[in-house]
Parts: C-alpha cells; structure tokens; sequence
C-alpha cells in the first residue's frame, strides 16, 4: 500500500503575515512585521488611533508609503526574508512606535489639506 508523506516544517519561525493596509489622509499606506507580527499589529493599532482607516481588500492600487516593522528571525530562511521585505522599505521601525505613528498619521493629514 502507498501512502503519501506529509511535509512538515521544523523551522519554528511563525509564519509571514501578510501586510496590513490603510489609508492616512488619502494616501495608501502598508504596514508589514518580520517577525511574529505582533509589531506590525500593534503600530497598525496606533496608526488607526491616530486617524488612518484599515482598507479591507487592498487590491491593486498604488501604495504611497511601506512601513515594515523589523523583527528578530531565528533561521536563515527567515533572516532572507526579512532582508528582502526591508529593501522594499519606505521606513524601517525598530519597534511600534507610538510617538512616531501619531507624528506620521498628523502629517499625511497635513497633506491632504495643503
């Protein structure tokens, strides 16, 4: 009797989330983690805090602005990863930064109105 073999990941790396989208003051803005994503989350909490809206389907509309929030990858596969995700950057966070998200959502709203 065959059987077919499952394929299981050892890496231990949490997988990638897929990168949050919202508007600030009419323009497009992505909010992507390298690490467990919890980061990315939480700015993204800030940001809508500060007056962004989360768009629901992203679709193919033109991005203003990448944010990426850099995590600590434990595997090489992941450290690659990171890197290429990073390079596509606008800004690149140590962390969420509140100060830095209410800064950032006032100043694209300053954009609109100018």
């Amino acid at each position: 009797m065959k059987r077919s073999l499952h394929v299981v990941d050892d890496s231990n790396e949490p997988p990638v989330r897929a990168p949050s989208t919202l508007t600030i003051g009419g323009r497009r803005v992505s909010v992507a983690d390298t690490g467990d994503g919890l980061s990315g989350r939480r700015f993204v909490d800030l940001l809508i805090q500060a007056g962004a809206t989360p768009v629901d389907s992203p679709g193919d509309a033109k991005l203003d602005m990448r944010i990426v929030i850099r995590g600590a990858p434990q595997t090489p596969e992941a450290r690659l990863r990171a890197e290429v995700v990073e390079e596509a950057a606008d800004v690149l966070l140590g962390s969420a930064r509140p100060t830095f998200a209410r800064l950032f959502a006032s100043t694209c709203a300053r954009w609109v109105n100018s």
